[in-house]
């Protein structure tokens, strides 16, 4: 493959003191059967890539400082009217960055960390927006057959799309484009290089250099032709091309070539000139039709000789440090012009041409007596007039151009503002305008006014969350109820418990209204030891109709549960069983609930049933827990009467047999009966009455007065009568060996 390359020569004096400048990349080693080695000789050759300490550092991840650096040796910038915010500029990187900024390729907000490693997606915004190739409509279409489309920003997408287009930009073998992943040295080169290769641009040296054409034969297959779309770049620290003491890499370097695609070109290439000579467009050949004119640098005005005989498809203006006047005594042949990236005013006055786009952001846009087929705006925060002798078809604002202000005084057939916080004033006139970005302020001056399409998207949505508290081994009962919405619109929606997604509780389909409710459901299994806190979370996502983005809301709760205190399961449960006393009624009062849960659980007892038993023959008390094995809970006490001193009521572990209505004899009546100890006649059974009769013969109660039975009051007995089942453990309590906590 023949490439032809337009060579500019370096300044004689180094941009930097102390450079380790080589012209030879046999000076750094590490470069040696690098797989980016021929884009890394040709940016040591053309004096893009200085090195450090005899090194390269292909590797390293590229910091914004360091493209800012190699961008504007590429594009030999000067103007420096704009100052990189938040940064001192006593730093070595400050002249580049506020050149940068003015160029228009790093963003005016500062919102790129100039120190900080650049991704991959705001090398592609840079790398677009550097070399003119901004387009306000791109097929943006070409991205979405990425698997990681959506994580890029509006921008970053547009930007990517260009790319796409003009086979720059492949992606990976794994079916993306990394967009937030972090950029390589020799990565960054390579798609520099792929843009400078490709024929889509010439750099015009046209600062007093003699231009040299170097033409090399390479094979078809050529190392530098690779796709650079690998993520196998390095997270560390990466020195620039300054050689200074604070900015050293110790890396070491990897000559593996990544597995990667070679990008589809193109079939059709027609040049456009780049022009950096601040106004000097000599280079234009008369007589002859261009794909695109850039114009760069300081450009005050523009001769009318200079445009006679000569056509273009595109002239894009990324200039800056000056204003530019674009007068009707120009004769302009251009379908498209596009103001672009860099800073000052620009004013159209009588041009006719097809279409005006504005790419650019933060520049003043002034059309007088212009007539378009086309306006179409992406860039952000630009002032925008169309004074009262301007007409224009179709005006559209793209989704990603928020914060334009745009004054009509002329007239717009038909208008599609798509991008949020947009500003629309003037006293003209727009036929039809259609709304669909949010946070618009449109005066009213169109004749037709369309805002079914506007997708505030979640924006004012609020989630509300209810956690009631759990009783141990209850349900737990989570509702949230959504509120703010301003148009019905379907959302995924996913509970949480305990940071884990709970596949039950998910609904990719949810209609989101007003006053919406979602309600998470979870029986809580109650543990030894468990948290007394667990953790419960809902998320809404949103995928918004007009931007594409992804839009989520969440709420975060805690849910108090209802847990025996810590002291069920420390070991001073030994205090308590020490406590308890195992034989007949005496002066000891009763125990408390707490000591009564922490003695049946330590004691290790369980239960066919849901239900356990305990006869406290000291307390002359029947305590009815439910739950499980260690995980007993007192639901019930009954005052009773065991067994007087002739005739005790038994210790040990036994279980209810059966049941029946009562015990009728010649002497006495109790009703009802509940068996226990197999083989036995124990039981537990009401006060004993006269026979046939419901006048009590025996009130005694609270004391060891019966046979061995169990005698309770009436409502005691007949609660058992009624809840418990056969198989139910009831323990009368005896000294046993302590059995192991679990």
């Amino acid at each position: 493959m023949i490439k032809k390359r337009f060579i500019a020569a370096l300044c004689a004096v180094s941009m930097f003191t102390g450079s380790a400048y080589a012209a030879n990349i046999a000076d750094f080693p590490d470069a040696t059967g690098h797989w980016a080695y021929d884009a890394l000789s040709n940016a040591v050759a053309d004096g893009y890539l200085n090195g450090s300490d005899g090194k390269l550092n292909p590797n390293s991840s590229l910091t914004a400082a360091q493209m800012a650096v190699i961008l504007n040796r590429v594009l030999h910038t000067s103007d420096t009217s704009r100052v990189y915010p938040n940064i001192s500029q006593a730093e070595w990187y400050s002249n580049d960055a506020n050149m940068a900024v003015s160029a228009g390729f790093l963003p005016v907000d500062g919102s790129l960390n100039i120190n900080n490693s650049v991704t991959r997606g705001e090398v592609f915004k840079a790398l677009v927006n550097a070399f003119g190739l901004a387009e306000a409509d791109p097929l943006i279409e070409s991205v979405k057959k990425f698997n990681d489309w959506d994580k890029m920003t509006l921008d970053q997408r547009r930007a990517a799309a260009v790319l796409i287009d003009k086979g720059i930009l492949n992606g990976s073998d794994n079916g993306g484009l990394n967009p937030n992943n972090s950029i390589s040295r020799a990565e960054f080169m390579t798609l520099l290089y792929r843009i400078l290769d490709s024929g889509l641009v010439k750099i015009h040296a046209s600062w007093n250099e003699e231009q040299t054409e170097e033409t090399t034969d390479t094979p078809e297959t050529s190392q530098q032709e690779q796709t650079t779309d690998t993520t196998e770049t390095s997270q560390e620290g990466e020195t620039t091309d300054v050689n200074t003491d604070e900015n050293q890499d110790t890396q070491e370097e990897t000559t593996e070539q990544p597995t990667i695609q070679e990008p589809e070109q193109p079939a059709q290439q027609i040049s456009p000139v780049l022009m950096f000579a601040d106004g000097d467009i000599s280079a234009l050949s008369k007589d002859n039709t261009y794909n695109t004119v850039v114009l760069s640098g300081k450009v005050p005005e523009i001769p009318q000789s200079y445009w006679d005989k000569i056509e273009m498809a595109r002239l894009v203006i990324n200039t800056t440090g000056s204003d530019v006047m674009l007068d009707n005594n120009t004769s302009l042949k251009a379908d498209t012009i596009v103001i672009g990236s860099g800073n000052g005013a620009v004013t159209l006055d009588g041009q006719i041409t097809k279409k005006v786009e504005i790419t650019g952001s933060g520049r003043t846009i002034n059309l007088n007596g212009v007539k378009l087929d086309n306006l179409a705006i992406s860039g952000i925060n630009n002032t925008v007039v169309i004074d009262s002798a301007s007409s224009i078809g179709n005006m559209t604002v793209q989704v990603c151009a928020t914060n334009n202000i745009i004054t009509v005084d002329g007239s717009v057939t038909n208008a599609n503002v798509n991008a949020n916080y947009t500003k629309v004033n003037g006293n003209g006139k727009i036929t039809n305008t259609v709304l669909k970005g949010s946070h618009c302020e449109i005066a009213e001056i169109s004749e037709s006014f369309d805002d079914s399409g506007v997708d505030n998207g979640l924006e004012g949505v609020q989630i509300s969350l209810n956690t009631p508290k759990v009783p141990a081994g209850g349900q737990l009962v989570a509702t949230v109820t959504l509120t703010g919405v301003d148009k019905p619109k379907t959302v995924s929606a996913q509970w949480y418990y305990e940071g884990s997604a709970d596949a039950a509780f998910a609904n990719s389909a949810m209609q989101l209204t007003e006053g919406k409710t979602s309600t998470y459901r979870k029986t809580i299994t109650f543990e030894k030891y468990m948290k007394l806190w667990h953790n419960v979370k809902f998320v809404i996502t949103y995928k918004n109709t007009v931007t594409e983005q992804i839009e989520t809301l969440a709420i975060t709760g805690d849910v108090e549960i209802e847990n025996y205190p810590a002291s069920h399961y420390l070991p001073d449960a030994s205090e308590v069983l020490a406590k308890v006393h195992p034989y007949y009624y005496s002066s000891n009062t009763d125990y408390t609930q707490d000591e009564k849960t922490v003695f049946v659980n330590a004691k290790g007892y369980s239960s066919k049933t849901q239900y356990l038993i305990w006869v406290s023959r000291s307390a002359q008390m029947v305590n009815v827990f439910e739950g499980s094995q260690w995980n007993w809970k007192l639901i019930h006490e009954f005052q009773c009467a065991t067994g007087k001193s002739s005739s005790p009521t038994p210790i040990g572990v036994t279980e209810v047999t059966y049941k029946q209505t009562g015990w009728f004899t010649s002497s006495y009546t109790c009703r009802p009966v509940v068996r226990f100890y197999p083989g036995t006649g124990y039981a537990f059974h009401s006060r004993l009455y006269y026979p046939g009769t419901n006048k009590l013969k025996d009130p005694s109660i609270g004391f060891p007065v019966s046979a061995g039975c169990v005698r309770m009051l009436d409502e005691g007995i007949y609660w058992l009568y009624n809840n418990i089942p056969s198989g139910t453990t009831a323990v009368s309590y005896t000294h046993l060996t302590l059995p192991t906590i679990a």
